[in-house]
């Protein structure tokens, strides 16, 4: 025992001679040699580690080459540890690691795109123990681990090929698309089917852009498990069974976990909104629908609880069941002044009135802060800017209103944020968007907008 423990003595003071004296302020940016020291042994780089290409049973990769530091005793063989950024995983002392680990890593750290060789800094470190104390004997500078995720390859569109098109896979009228961007950022892609189209149930397959055109390949099929795909056309043919009332089936496939669901739509007038605003209490301001699963309209949000700007909608006001929440998880893309914070939604522009614009079809929402209310006509020669035509919101009345109006009879409207993009019109009972001229006179005009006492959009003159 005397002799290991003169044995790891003399190792320290041959590690305090490389151990743990670099800075790299930005590793990531500074190139490393092929070969650094470890001791008086050294560690180099392998070459790229791609976790597409594991054989079926492999479980651990090689990560680096160790030469290890003079061994200390055979009775005592060493333990390695490996440092990625501020994660410790043990290695061999070939420099194997677990692949599940290092896929956790660059999940982590950087996503799943497998197009991409992600350059990891990297330490080891030597350990030795008599099983009561163990002592660090060596670390190594710094080298360079290349790796490459593992991922399914994921194509920038998908076409439904099925009898909603007579099984034409050069057809391309339905389209499943996540929006534009990195797919392995984003790699949910959606697509909307009208209802009615076919006799019964649809049944189709999704191909690939490269398999336009006769290639059955690598269509994307169902699986023997619900809920998932299969890929290689290795499947069954998936199937919408067809729901009473439907008027849409929404397709949503995540290319990357390859899981997907099909939920049928139907539209209601109204999709209601509950939030912070009174206490995730009360259901009463309301979106329309302006057909096609498209609502737009405008809602108050406010905090007075202290409880965040976080809100959802209901189809049916008041009901908390899954068949009528909209919360963040329904939604593909949200975005202007709304953005998701766990289930809910958030405004992020601060308390105020936000235009909405959401659509169930496509399973977007949009928020558009108001910053202001204006009233404008051929009296301000319709100028939609114009400063002393502006109105204040009320938030007890739920109402913009203003006092000293100017409007004439030759016609005029409401528009928002000084400009034309969102503007009423129309009749005082019913304001719709882009409608047509008022020419009711006034000097006190109040304008309800979030249809909380209504189904219309309406405004008051006198």
């Amino acid at each position: 025992m005397k002799k290991l423990f003169y044995i790891m003595g003399a190792f320290l003071l041959l590690a305090s001679c490389t151990d743990d004296y670099k800075d790299w302020a930005d590793p990531q940016a500074i190139a490393q040699p092929d070969v650094v020291a470890f001791g008086n042994g050294s560690v180099s780089s392998v070459g790229t580690v791609n976790l597409n290409n594991l054989a079926e049973g492999q479980t651990t990769v090689q990560v680096a080459n160790i030469t290890a530091p003079t061994a200390t005793s055979e009775a005592f063989a060493p333990e390695y540890l490996l440092h990625i950024g501020d994660n410790s995983y043990t290695i061999d002392s070939e420099g194997n690691m677990s692949a599940a680990e290092l896929q956790a890593y660059l999940a982590s750290n950087y996503g799943r795109n497998p197009t991409v060789t992600r350059t990891l800094d990297a330490t080891i470190e030597m350990w030795v123990s008599n099983g009561v104390t163990k002592v660090k004997m060596a670390t190594s500078d710094v080298f360079q681990i290349n790796a490459i995720a593992q991922a399914p390859v994921i194509e920038e569109a998908y076409y439904v090929t099925g009898n909603i098109n007579n099984w034409d896979n050069t057809n391309t009228d339905y389209v499943l698309t996540n929006g534009g961007g990195d797919v392995y950022d984003n790699p949910v892609f959606t697509c909307t089917l009208p209802a009615g189209l076919v006799d019964g149930n649809y049944e189709f397959k999704l191909t690939p852009k490269s398999g336009l055109g006769g290639d059955w390949s690598k269509c994307i099929t169902a699986s023997e498990t619900a809920g998932r795909f299969a890929t290689d056309n290795a499947g069954e043919n998936i199937i919408i069974e067809a729901v009473e009332g439907a008027k849409f089936y929404n397709l949503s496939f995540n290319m990357l976990d390859q899981t997907y669901t099909v939920s049928a739509l139907s539209f209601d007038p109204f999709v209601y909104f509950i939030g912070a605003t009174d206490g995730w209490s009360a259901s009463d301001q309301k979106v329309a629908s302006q057909g096609e699963g498209k609502y737009t309209g405008y809602v108050y949000i406010a905090d007075p609880n202290g409880w965040g700007l976080e809100f959802k909608f209901q189809k049916r006001p008041g009901d908390w069941a899954d068949d009528s929440q909209l919360n963040s998880n329904n939604m593909n893309t949200v975005s202007g002044d709304f953005v998701k914070t766990g289930d809910n939604f958030k405004a992020n522009a601060g308390e105020g009135v936000y235009f909405v614009e959401l659509d169930l079809a496509a399973g977007s929402l949009k928020g558009t802060y108001i910053n202001n209310m204006n009233l404008v006509g051929d009296y301000n020669g319709w100028n939609a800017g114009d400063a002393a035509q502006q109105m204040t919101w009320n938030p007890t009345e739920f109402c913009y209103e203003i006092t000293g109006a100017a409007v004439t009879a030759n016609g005029w409207k409401f528009a928002a944020n000084d400009a034309w993009d969102i503007n009423l019109g129309g009749s005082v009972g019913n304001l719709v968007a882009n409608g047509d001229n008022l020419s009711v006179v006034g000097t006190t005009i109040k304008l309800y907008p979030t249809r909380k006492t209504s189904d219309n959009i309406y405004c008051t003159v006198e």
